[in-house]
């Protein structure tokens, strides 16, 4: 079997998820216009024939402001060293100071690592070339390869490069009727945070966390009852969550309960709950309670 450990790393939403998600063909990895909405590490697992990569997502690279933007710091350097290739993902610009940074990081860590400028889409082709050249001047990168992640544009492009450094192994490292090592109860709660990244702006959707607290399937095995606590930082911010008469946690808890049922593939019964916990994202007993990392 052929099998590669591959590390999808960049700055905050640049698209790494909706890449991870394009190249499994299903979404086990949350997306929104939102930074910093991957905050811990996720394995995407793709099978064909005698061949496994395993894919970690990885939270965006930025400015930490809180413990728990450094905590996901940590989280995206930890996963570059358990890689066999980096995948650098960055939008189709010149680099900035933060490209500039963790193309720094990579250098240090001297593995193999391939440049995926995402969002080709939105510029010019003669600008693609500009873009390419800057970022050869400040790395020797294995390939460069421009995509469109949201139309799947480059995609297969970007797998088949991949395909270059995978290595003959006795096993498979992840079932391979599976696409991530995450369980069906971490995946419903991120479902969740994700119509909250949706639906609220300003400060109030970073401050908000999801802590399940019933995941259960009933006897008949036709309804999955999930109970969860939404977690925000003010009571100003609990008004907004739960909106006028309900409204805006009703909107919410419907978007998340349709998207979990198409996920399980089964009746879905999800009640949500509104908690504050001040400042919880400095706190790090809170921020390990309430990220599975």
């Amino acid at each position: 079997m052929k099998t590669a450990f591959v590390s999808i790393i960049g700055r905050t939403n640049v698209g790494k998820s909706t890449l991870l998600n394009a190249i499994l063909g299903e979404k086990i990895s949350i997306i929104s216009d939102k930074p910093q909405t991957t905050r811990s590490r996720i394995v995407g697992v793709y099978n064909a024939d005698d061949i496994q990569i395993a894919f970690l997502d990885t939270p965006g690279f930025h400015k930490p402001e809180n413990k728990l933007g450094s905590k996901m710091i940590e989280v995206a350097e930890e996963s570059m060293d358990d890689a066999d290739l980096l995948l650098f993902v960055a939008e189709c610009r010149l680099p900035g100071g933060t490209e500039r940074e963790v193309l720094r990081r990579i250098a240090d860590s001297d593995i193999p690592c391939i440049l995926v400028l995402n969002k080709i889409d939105k510029v010019r082709k003669d600008d693609i070339l500009k873009v390419i050249a800057a970022y050869a001047e400040l790395h020797n990168f294995a390939s460069v390869v421009p995509i469109s992640a949201l139309q799947r544009d480059g995609v297969k492009i970007v797998l088949d490069e991949i395909l270059k450094f995978t290595t003959d192994s006795e096993i498979a490292y992840y079932p391979t009727d599976s696409a991530t090592d995450r369980s069906e109860r971490y995946l419903a709660t991120e479902l969740v945070r994700e119509k909250l990244l949706r639906n609220l702006r300003e400060e109030v959707p970073h401050g908000t966390a999801v802590e399940p607290i019933l995941f259960r399937d009933r006897e008949d095995g036709n309804l999955t009852e999930i109970y969860v606590n939404i977690i925000c930082e003010r009571e100003s911010h609990k008004g907004i969550i739960i909106g006028k008469q309900g409204t805006m946690l009703k909107k919410i808890a419907t978007e998340a309960r349709s998207e979990i049922e198409n996920l399980l593939g089964r009746k879905v019964y999800l009640e949500c709950r509104v908690k504050v916990r001040e400042d919880w994202r400095n706190n790090d007993s809170l921020i390990n309670e309430y990220n599975e990392f």
